[in-house]
């Protein structure tokens, strides 16, 4: 078996060679190998992958290359993990939005916009060559916004062997295995939702659902607030544990205070970090060393937590373990895991073809979601929303539609008007034009007003 990595000089790219290793012998991986257009980063992060690899002792090839189809050839499995524009246009994301009053986040809002925009027809064009190139293969995408990205390939390629990726739901999981004592694999969570817009339901344990009990028992944990963003008295509120980004849709005025008031962006933070790994990669013996102190640098923010909250969070731990139970399952079967995939009937109201996130079980060659039922109206109200965005969203860029962009843009719920949704576009325009320049000039007249 050979697995691709795309976007190979990514600096999560070790974490998941060291998870894909343990495929070795199960699996009888043969090859992993990366591919990254940054030559300089992906020979750094080779650095750290090298010395993972000798540690190991494992017996597997480990390519690296800046050609694509020689990334895919004979792949089984390639997993998608690029950032198109680097952190520089991360950036540009974050800031426009504030000028406007609205939040500048990396995957929602305004700032996931931007990021769909410019990334949607890159991998448009990988999936076309995953099709020529290994037809076979499943593509695992990580790249973000992950539900708006995987409904690309899904419903706008020729390449529908997909499914995307989003550590959150395992992070939860991870958080309620500490508060009630048991091990995640006897946990299911009963989770359904959107990409960064989901709820936790029910709570399964042994067939029991103790979704009230883990409520009650979060009031024991005073950092709960931080460590998920949202406020305790919310959560007891709508008796389900939300995913935390849903902080952004009901605490959006706090949110950009937050922003606003802060020095840097999260994307200036990361960008700071990133630069002084590859610093310090360029000239360290120890690569090794150096890459486990930058991933507890980078993280800082949730080690200082842990102390008090009794609550360890690792870094990348969640993507890690999600890309392997769709790996192992899909080779070999029986595996259940938290996804974006096709709805195929999952969440009533939606189409067959959206991608949805909630709990599919995984046989060979095989991705089905289960069934959801009794959502609050208000929730599936929002979803349905939110969902027509990311629809149009896709669909603006397959046609280069300006109109459509302006128009998706306004449907997101972080965004108050068709006006304000004009004005953030043509600042996109203005300051992205490497990948927005393409919607220029395009303006009718109904969204002048």
């Amino acid at each position: 078996m050979k697995i691709a990595i795309l976007g190979g000089g990514g600096t999560r790219t070790p974490l998941l060679f060291q998870g894909l290793i343990n495929l070795v012998n199960t699996l009888g991986l043969k090859e992993i190998s990366l591919m990254d257009i940054d030559e300089k980063r992906l020979m750094l992060m080779g650095k750290v992958i090298n010395s993972l690899l000798i540690k190991s002792g494992v017996d597997v090839k480990v390519p690296y290359t800046q050609n694509l189809e020689d990334c895919l050839r004979d792949s089984s499995f390639v997993i998608n993990t690029i950032r198109v524009g680097g952190e520089h246009f991360r950036i540009l994301d974050e800031k426009v939005p504030l000028k406007y009053g609205l939040i500048g986040q990396e995957t929602v809002g305004p700032g996931g916009f931007a990021m769909a925009v410019r990334t949607i027809p890159v991998v448009l064009k990988i999936a076309e060559s995953i099709h020529l190139t290994c037809p076979d293969a499943w593509l695992i995408n990580f790249s973000n916004p992950s539900g708006i990205i995987t409904q690309a390939i899904y419903t706008h390629s020729s390449h529908q062997k997909v499914v995307g990726i989003c550590d959150v739901p395992s992070s939860i999981k991870g958080i309620i295995a500490k508060i009630s004592g048991k091990k995640e694999e006897e946990i299911y969570l009963d989770y359904f939702g959107l990409n960064h817009l989901g709820w936790i339901k029910g709570v399964y344990i042994e067939g029991k659902d103790y979704l009230k009990t883990i409520i009650k028992l979060i009031s024991n944990y005073p950092d709960f607030e931080k460590l998920s963003g949202l406020p305790l008295e919310f959560v007891q509120k709508i008796e389900m544990l939300p995913n935390p980004y849903l902080y952004y849709y009901h605490f959006t005025d706090k949110a950009y205070k937050e922003m606003k008031d802060s020095q840097q962006t999260r994307g200036e933070r990361v960008r700071d970090i990133n630069l002084k790994l590859f610093e310090e990669l360029e000239k360290s013996e120890t690569p090794i060393d150096v890459y486990n102190k930058y991933i507890n640098k980078r993280e800082e923010k949730i080690n200082s937590l842990e102390i008090d909250s009794g609550i360890k969070m690792e870094e990348g731990k969640g993507y890690v373990e999600v890309a392997l139970k769709v790996i192992r399952g899909l080779s070999l079967g029986g595996e259940i895991a938290m996804v974006n995939t096709p709805n195929q009937g999952s969440i009533c109201g939606l189409n067959p073809d959206d991608i949805v996130e909630v709990p599919v079980y995984i046989g060979k060659n095989l991705i089905r979601p289960f069934s959801t039922d009794n959502i609050p109206k208000e929730i599936e109200l929002l979803i349905n929303q939110v969902k027509s965005y990311e629809r149009e969203i896709v669909e603006g860029v397959s046609k280069t539609s300006y109109d459509k962009l302006v128009s998706a843009l306004a449907k997101n719920p972080l965004v108050p008007s068709i006006k304000i949704a004009r004005k953030v576009v043509d600042e996109y325009i203005e300051v992205e034009k490497e990948y927005f320049s393409i919607y220029k000039n395009k303006t009718e007249s109904y969204l002048e007003s």
